[in-house]
C-alpha cells in the first residue's frame, strides 16, 4: 500500500469517527430533552391536579354556604307566610348585635388581673399595650366569645395602645391594674394562659403580677359607643369593580 493510500484511509477513519461523535452527541441531547420534557409534563400535571383539588374544595364550601343561605331564605318565607316575619327579623337582629358585642352577656369564663411590678429600676416592669394584646389574642385563640378590659368591651375595631403612662381602649384612658374578663370555656382558656412559656409565664419573667381566676358567671357589658364606617361600604351589585365583572 502506498503512502498516499494510508493517508486516505486514516482520513476516512477520522471522518467516520467525527460523524459518529456528532450522531452520539445529538442522540444524548435528544434523550436529555425528552427526559426534561417528561419531567416538565409531570410537574405540570401535579400542579394542575393541585389546582383542581383546590377548586373542588372551594366549590364544595360554596355549595355548603349556598345551602345554608337557602335554608335561611326558606325560614324567612315560612315566617312571612305565618305572619311571624317581624319576630324572626328581631331575633336575627338580636343575634347579630350579640355577635358584634353591642349587648350585655353573661356566662362562665376567666378573670385575668395584671398589676405593674413593684420592682425598681425599669419601665419594662410596667404593663404596656403589647402585654394586653398578648393576653387578649391568647384568649381569642382559646375560643373566648366576649372580652372586656376594665369594663371596656373589646370589639374587632377596638384599639389598645399606650398613651404615656396609661393605655387607651376604645378611646378611653385607663391604667393598671387591668382586669380582663373573658367568657368561654374555662378550662381551655385557663390552660392556654398558664401553659409553660406562655403569655402569663413571660409576663411574670418581667416581674409583672398576674392572677388568673376561673369564674362561674361573668357579666360583660356591651359596647356603648358608636361604630361608624367612613370608607368601607357594603358590597352590592352597584359597586362591583370592572376587573371583577370581566373575571366573572
Amino acid at each position: 500500500m502506498s503512502r498516499e493510500s494510508k493517508h486516505i484511509g486514516k482520513a476516512s477513519i477520522s471522518i467516520v469517527c467525527v460523524i459518529l461523535g456528532v450522531l452520539l452527541s445529538l442522540q444524548f441531547k435528544s434523550v436529555r430533552e425528552n427526559a426534561a420534557a417528561e419531567d416538565w409534563n409531570s410537574s405540570r400535571m401535579q400542579t394542575l391536579q393541585t389546582l383542581l383539588d383546590e377548586e373542588r374544595e372551594t366549590n364544595a364550601r360554596q355549595a355548603e354556604r349556598i345551602e345554608e343561605l337557602e335554608k335561611e331564605v326558606q325560614t324567612y318565607r315560612e315566617a312571612a307566610a305565618s305572619g311571624g316575619r317581624e319576630e324572626t327579623l328581631l331575633d336575627e337582629i338580636a343575634r347579630l348585635e350579640k355577635l358584634a358585642g353591642l349587648t350585655d352577656v353573661v356566662g362562665p369564663g376567666v378573670e385575668v388581673v395584671l398589676s405593674d411590678s413593684t420592682a425598681p429600676g425599669s419601665d419594662h416592669y410596667l404593663i404596656h399595650d403589647s402585654d394586653l394584646l398578648s393576653v387578649v389574642n391568647e384568649l381569642r385563640d382559646a375560643g373566648a366569645e366576649a372580652i372586656s378590659i376594665n369594663g371596656n368591651r373589646v370589639l374587632a375595631t377596638t384599639e389598645i395602645r399606650c398613651s404615656g403612662s396609661v393605655v387607651t381602649i376604645n378611646g378611653k384612658r385607663t391604667s393598671a391594674p387591668f382586669v380582663i374578663d373573658a367568657i368561654g370555656d374555662q378550662e381551655t382558656m385557663f390552660n392556654a394562659l398558664m401553659m409553660r412559656n406562655g403569655v402569663v409565664d413571660v409576663l411574670r419573667q418581667w416581674s409583672i403580677e398576674v392572677e388568673v381566676t376561673p369564674v362561674d358567671e361573668l357579666l360583660i357589658q356591651g359596647y356603648r359607643g358608636r361604630i361608624e364606617y367612613e370608607y368601607a361600604q357594603t358590597r352590592t351589585a352597584d359597586n362591583v369593580t370592572e376587573d371583577e365583572t370581566e373575571a366573572g
